[in-house]
């Protein structure tokens, strides 16, 4: 039995920092420490919020169109956002300050990945390409492209940092070796856009997220294949937790669905914001969940 609104998680605090008439929030970020939050909207700014004061620290400016995504460094003082103004702008969290605007896309930036291992990043755009990023130089390492390109929405390393996943408007996750900048692998493809793509902390686990309303889990010790249904409108996003035991997604349907990953089932669904989920983030020690929406707000979800 799926409960709407269940003991498992609470919602302890809603942030409502975005302005503006369109003010959508479309992506949230944990820093490595757990105790800042990023968010970025179609205000074109990006937030850093304090989790142990529950306020706003200060306010990023320097995009000038709606901001995508943000990702933190695992050094916890750089961050990277994405922008529909085809750059990605580097971060320095500390003061606040813009360290290098980067350009190389010529279409809206939709994505972008940190490998802080290797101090690569990733980005992925409406012009079909992914492109790999030297965060020491600054500078463009090389373009991932294929013969018939389509806009990518997501991009996201694994842990190891040697396989990049991406997903987008041809509906297929791809593998993407990071070191030589070759396809890899196709995996089974959804039956509409992918919307999210992530792997799992222990890199075990690829989960994509679809317009056609659909989770695909990807076990890459067992080739094992998984699909995840329970939404009625499209998947916009999704997360896995620290032991890779509990997924969240979150889509057009309004609804944040909690999985089992065990069992692939449906634990329980959360409702409060007013406008479908646009971006879902664990803690780094899974005791809490982000959320964002296209309301305006961010939710502060604790696990019981």
């Amino acid at each position: 039995m799926v409960q709407w609104f269940t003991a498992q998680w609470k919602c302890i605090e809603t942030f409502t920092g975005h302005q503006g008439w369109h003010a959508g929030v479309n992506s949230v970020a944990f820093s490595p420490d757990g105790h800042t939050l990023a968010s970025c909207s179609d205000d074109q700014t990006v937030k850093l919020w304090d989790l142990q004061t529950m306020r706003e620290i200060r306010t990023l400016t320097g995009h000038r169109a709606t901001v995508r995504q943000v990702a933190f460094h695992s050094n916890g003082n750089l961050l990277a956002s994405a922008s529909l103004d085809r750059t990605i702008n580097l971060w320095d969290v500390k003061s606040g300050t813009k360290i290098k605007t980067l350009f190389g896309h010529y279409d809206e930036v939709s994505s972008v990945a940190i490998n802080s291992r290797a101090d690569i990043m990733a980005s992925g755009s409406n012009d079909g390409d992914v492109k790999l990023w030297d965060l020491k130089t600054k500078e463009e390492i090389k373009t991932l492209s294929t013969s018939d390109p389509k806009i990518v929405e997501s991009v996201a390393f694994s842990p190891d940092g040697k396989v990049l996943a991406s997903g987008g408007w041809d509906n297929i996750p791809k593998l993407w070796d990071v070191e030589t900048g070759q396809l890899a692998r196709k995996l089974p493809a959804h039956s509409q856009k992918i919307r999210s793509i992530v792997f799992s902390p222990s890199g075990q686990i690829l989960a994509s997220a679809s317009q056609d309303k659909t989770i695909r889990l990807f076990d890459a010790a067992s080739e094992r294949e998984d699909l995840l249904q329970g939404h009625t409108k499209a998947v916009v996003c999704v997360a896995i937790d620290l032991n890779d035991a509990v997924l969240a997604s979150g889509g057009d349907d309004k609804e944040i669905k909690i999985w089992d990953l065990k069992t692939k089932r449906e634990t329980c669904s959360l409702r409060g914001h007013d406008s479908y989920i646009m971006s879902l983030a664990f803690s780094p020690d899974g005791k809490f969940l982000a959320s964002s929406s296209h309301d305006k707000s961010i939710k502060i979800w604790q696990r019981a």
